[in-house]
Parts: C-alpha cells; sequence; structure tokens
C-alpha cells in the first residue's frame, strides 16, 4: 500500500481582532520535504471571523533564493474563504471547487492532492504564500525528493565555451508525440537536474532566467526507456549584447526597472532589469532594435516599480546592434516639470491602473509627444509632462468606459507646475463573457449564498470566483478567461440541485439562468444547461494597446447588422476605415497595422477608434509606438 504524507499547513493571525497572516509552516517546520505520492497538502489558517478571504499561491522557486520573485513560476492559485466549503460533484470521486472543510468561525482548513496531475517531476523546491484581506503575507517550502524513477535522464547544463556548470537554469522537456505534455527541470547550485519522463521522444531546451547573456540551446532530441540516461547540455552566450546603467541625474542607481528591446525586423522582445547598482546587461541576436524604458513597458512586461516623477532619457530610441559585438547604451532618469492630477472612478469607488496619456502636438511638424501614466490604488493619478500645452488627456480601462468627459482637451502647462481636478469617470462595458443566475430555497429567492465559478487550468484570481446572491438572490460573473468552467453554490445546511455546473466560455458567449434550488433533503441530479446567449454589444479593448506592428479589435454583435469601424485622429479626422459592410451576429475582430487608407504608415501617437452599430457609438483610444 503506498503511503500518504500529509502536509499540515498552519497560517496563524497576530492577534484575535486584526486579520493578518504572520506564520506559515509545514509540519510546524517552516521547510517540508515531499518524498512520495500521493501527498495530501492540508492549508489550515486562523481567520478573523466568517467571510474572511486569503489567497493562497504556490510557486516553483526558479532560482533558489526561497523568495517569491519575478523568476518564479505560479503553479496554482485559490481563495479560501471562511465559511466557504468545498463544491464537490457526487458523480467524481475527486475534484471539485476548493473550500474551506472546517465549520469553525475564525478558521480556514482545505485539502488538496499531490499526485501525477499535480507535482513535481524533478528536485525541486515549491513556494507557498498566503496573502490576507489586508496584504499581510507569509510562506512556506515544500523541497520535493522523490526516488528517481526508472525512466529518468540526469545530467548538467553548462557554459559551451568555459563549461562551466550554470546553476538555476530552467530545463524544458516536450514530448514528440503528446505535444500537451511538457515536464520542466532546473538545475541546482552545481548545475545538475534530474527529472521523470515515460519512455518516448523527448525534445529540449533551456532557458537561464538569471542571466539574460545566455540564449536558448537548440533543441535536441533524446530517446527515454525504463533506465537512467546521462545528458549533458552546452548553453551557448550571445555573441551580441546590450549593457549599460541607469541612474539619476545625482549619479544615484535606479533599480528593478525594465529595459526592454524589440526587434524591428521579426518584432522580437528581450528584457532585463537594473540590479542594486543600476547595471543591466542582456544578450539579443544582432539586428536593428527599438529600445524603451518607460513605465508603461515596465507594467507590461510584469514591472509595477517605477520612480514617481520621473522619465528615462531617452526613453526610446533605435540602434544597431551588430554581430560578435557589444553596444554600450546608458540612460538617465529626470523629474518632470510639471503634474498634471486627476482621480479616476467607476461608479463612484476608486479605479486603480487606469492608462492616463497626455498628447502634445508640435504645431510645425504635426508630430506628437506622449506622456504615459497609471493610477495608484486610491484612484489617483500624477502625469509628469513637459512644460508645454497638452493638446489632449485621454484614459483607458479595460472592461470599462468613460461616462463623462471622454477627452479633456488644450491644458497649458507652460504658466504652471501643476494643474488639478482632471477627473476621469468610467462606467463598466458590457462583458464578454458572463455567467449569471439566482439561487432558490424552497421556491423563494435566496439572498448573500456564496457561489463560486473556477477554472482550473488558469493559475491567477481570475481563474477563482467568489461572490453571494442578492437581496434577489441573483448572482453574476463577469469572466475573463476562456476554458472550462466549473460553476457551484454552497449552503452548509443545504444540498444544492444541481450541485456543479459545468460550462466552456469563449469571447462573445454568456450564461445566464444558471439557477441553483437548494434544499435539505438530497436529490438526483439532472443535466441542467442554463440558457446560452450571444453577449450585448461589445467593444473590447485593443490588444496590445500601444501596438508596434499590429493590434486587434475584438467586439461582439447581438445581431446581424451594418457595422462601421474607422480609425480618427485627435481631431476626429478619418484616418482608416477597417469595417464598413454588414457584419454577422457573434464575436468578431479586426486588425490594424498603423497604415491610413492609402498604405500609408502613419506617424507615432493617439488615434481614436470608432465602431458604429445600428444606434450606438463606442470610442476608444488607441496608441501606435515604433
Amino acid at each position: 500500500m503506498t503511503r500518504k504524507s500529509y502536509i499540515v499547513l498552519l497560517v496563524l493571525s497576530l492577534t484575535s481582532w486584526v486579520a493578518a497572516v504572520t506564520q506559515l509552516a509545514v509540519n510546524h517546520v517552516s521547510d517540508f520535504s515531499v518524498t512520495s505520492l500521493p501527498a495530501k497538502i492540508v492549508l489550515s489558517s486562523d481567520a478573523v471571523s466568517i467571510g474572511n478571504t486569503l489567497s493562497c499561491e504556490i510557486f516553483m522557486d526558479v532560482n533558489g533564493n526561497k523568495i517569491i520573485d519575478t523568476h518564479d513560476h505560479r503553479l496554482a492559485f485559490y481563495r479560501l474563504r471562511d465559511g466557504l466549503g468545498w463544491v464537490r460533484d457526487a458523480g467524481q470521486a475527486e475534484g471539485g471547487i476548493p473550500g474551506d472543510e472546517t465549520p469553525l468561525d475564525g478558521r480556514i482548513q482545505t485539502t488538496l492532492m499531490l499526485n501525477d496531475d499535480f507535482r513535481a517531476y524533478s528536485p525541486q523546491t515549491w513556494l507557498v504564500r498566503m496573502t490576507d484581506q489586508d496584504n499581510s503575507v507569509a510562506t512556506a517550502s515544500l523541497y520535493w525528493k522523490l526516488p528517481h524513477a526508472q525512466s529518468c535522464v540526469v545530467g548538467v547544463v553548462q557554459d559551451k565555451a568555459t563549461k562551466e556548470r550554470l546553476a538555476h537554469t530552467l530545463v524544458y522537456f516536450n514530448n514528440d508525440q503528446y505535444s500537451d505534455a511538457e515536464r520542466v527541470a532546473v538545475t541546482d547550485a552545481s548545475g545538475e537536474f534530474s527529472i521523470a519522463l515515460f519512455p518516448g521522444t523527448w525534445l529540449v531546451s533551456t532557458s537561464n532566467q538569471q542571466d539574460k547573456r545566455y540564449r536558448k540551446i537548440e533543441r535536441i532530441t533524446i530517446n527515454a526507456g525504463n533506465r537512467k540516461q546521462n545528458l549533458t547540455l552546452n548553453a551557448e552566450k550571445y555573441k551580441s549584447f546590450i549593457e549599460g546603467q541607469v541612474c539619476f541625474e545625482n549619479k544615484a542607481p535606479v533599480e528593478n526597472v525594465t529595459i526592454a528591446l524589440q526587434n524591428l525586423c521579426n518584432f522580437e522582445i528581450y528584457h532585463t532589469r537594473t540590479d542594486e547598482n543600476g547595471f543591466y546587461k542582456m544578450g539579443v541576436e544582432p539586428g536593428d532594435y527599438a529600445v524603451s524604458v518607460s513605465q508603461y513597458t515596465s507594467i507590461y512586461l510584469g514591472s509595477h516599480y517605477w520612480p514617481d516623477g520621473f522619465y528615462a532619457a531617452p526613453a526610446s530610441q533605435n540602434l544597431h546592434i551588430p554581430s560578435n559585438s557589444g553596444v554600450q547604451k546608458s540612460i538617465i532618469f529626470k523629474p518632470y516639470p510639471a503634474f498634471i492630477r486627476g482621480v479616476c472612478t467607476q461608479d463612484g469607488a476608486p479605479l486603480q491602473d487606469v492608462l492616463v496619456q497626455g498628447i502634445a502636438i508640435d504645431q510645425r511638424t504635426g508630430a506628437q509627444k506622449l506622456y504615459q501614466t497609471f493610477s495608484k490604488a486610491d484612484g489617483s493619478f500624477s502625469l509628469g509632462v513637459d512644460n508645454k500645452r497638452i493638446s489632449s488627456l485621454v484614459a483607458q480601462k479595460e472592461g470599462g468606459y468613460i461616462a463623462e468627459n471622454a477627452t479633456f482637451r488644450n491644458i497649458n502647462m507652460r504658466t504652471q507646475t501643476t494643474a488639478s481636478g482632471y477627473d476621469f469617470r468610467f462606467a463598466k462595458t458590457a462583458s464578454l463573457m458572463s455567467l449569471s443566475g439566482s439561487v432558490f430555497k424552497d421556491n423563494v429567492p435566496a439572498a448573500d449564498v456564496c457561489v463560486v465559478a473556477f477554472n482550473s487550468d488558469h493559475k491567477s484570481r481570475d481563474g477563482h470566483l467568489i461572490t453571494q446572491t442578492d437581496e434577489n438572490g441573483a448572482y453574476y460573473f463577469d469572466v475573463k478567461l476562456t476554458g472550462d468552467w466549473q460553476i457551484g453554490v454552497f449552503d452548509k445546511n443545504h444540498s444544492a440541485h444541481p450541485q456543479i455546473y459545468y460550462n466552456y466560455m469563449s469571447p462573445g458567449l454568456k450564461y445566464r439562468d444558471l439557477d441553483f434550488a437548494l434544499s435539505s433533503e438530497k436529490k438526483n441530479d439532472d443535466v441542467v444547461e442554463g440558457e446560452l446567449q450571444l453577449a450585448d454589444f461589445n467593444l473590447s479593448p485593443h490588444f496590445p494597446n500601444p501596438f508596434c506592428k499590429e493590434t486587434i479589435i475584438d467586439f461582439v454583435l447581438p445581431k446581424s447588422s451594418y457595422t462601421q469601424i474607422d480609425v480618427l485622429d485627435m481631431d476626429g479626422v478619418e484616418v482608416t476605415s477597417l469595417v464598413n459592410d454588414e457584419c454577422s451576429s457573434g464575436y468578431q475582430k479586426v486588425s490594424w497595422d498603423g497604415a491610413d487608407d492609402q498604405g500609408n504608415v502613419i506617424a507615432n501617437g493617439v488615434y481614436y477608434c470608432r465602431i458604429k452599430y445600428q444606434e450606438t457609438t463606442e470610442i476608444q483610444p488607441i496608441t501606435l509606438l515604433r
């Protein structure tokens, strides 16, 4: 009989009245080793009261520093609300939507299985992070130390030229026959790795997350049988590179700032971040590149850090990186001389991460200069600008449109250092995908009942949603991720009929009437589908935006109708028409390559995308940056 390992993660609150995670342990210690499978992970935590919610994340510690950082890969995400139990389908032996297993007020516990569906195939360290509603955080470590499988590969990754072994390098194995079979190993401090593989042909590649001078080696083929095989992988350094330092005008270094390069031929993106001394070095293929250092680029590539009130000089520049040589490029951070300030809200609540853009137009050449920033958690923004006339001030946010004052014009910053009161009020756009229904108890609408939606394939907050029914027993989920979803309802004193809905979501679809009936008696579940409809008219945010080569404009039409989509300049003059025809109902998309109606490439700047459908007209800003 296989021995089961029980891993207990204990999260204790600092006091009985503050919702805070202060300690995380594995079997009463901070580190625990997994030595056999299957294993049950029992997560438990102290919370302040019924309704308190914790997020649980599990990461692969790629660089071995026992700190969750940008190099690490998230493997799982769960929301755990005190009092909201598991939602299970009686027809399935395992699975369901994770939830709280203890009825105790102020305590959360849930059990997760480590098995062939969720496991490491090589020696690795996993980091578990629990985050409370007050943003307090605690972590613990799981060390994977399973015995070698009969069919496995052991090896090293080394520098091709010096034979120096490379630590903390990812080694990817993709099965030649099964395209979705990918397994990942990470080298230890000695550059060694081992991984269990089932017999077959595997393709191998490497990626060094810390040293950006190493490129992926060419993929090779190995055969795995019922034996141990040895493998040496030679990683080669890029022979072309860019390096430099980023600092303030007083020579103080700027650390953790993103440097991005985009190849102007194939549009491949390379990026890295400065170290504690402001230095960076990044290997690339030779060619022509656009170098950018901006707050927008940083956020787009996963870093929210940016020094408030400063800009990079130069913020963008084209340069050539020759073969077998390096380019020196240092960047200075300078303070803006003036600021435009305001607040972004949606339905009266602060709206975070709104992209706010100011445009100054050179009256002589017509060229645009673009200033960008993002709103903070309290909805406020402070847009740094030069002492110029700002022709237009616009804002955009995924999932919302500006209900009032879509554009502010002609803000004179030549004679002032601060301009305040430029507020943007957003309204929620119609959802591209949604799930909705009602919960009834004894044929009466049930208020304040928890409903959950879970997508096990997505390891982010958008893949595990929780809401409560309103006074009419209704619930609603705005879904951002495609794929298979489970929807369930929980009431500790009643059973639900049906127990779980299973729905596949794709753009333009919404399910409604996903109703649940709560009963104190158990019932046999019949198959219930709910009603499938097309989403309401919807113009989704363009992606990417800003864009370089091409951007995609997504929209949904509830009914077939004549539709017109145009691109306008800041003065409302048509640049090009993308659609001017009868369009069928459903999800549609059209691309724009940044050219006018004559095929001429237009200048960088902010433009407007306008869609007309029946009696509805919507306008969204779109930014071209080459």
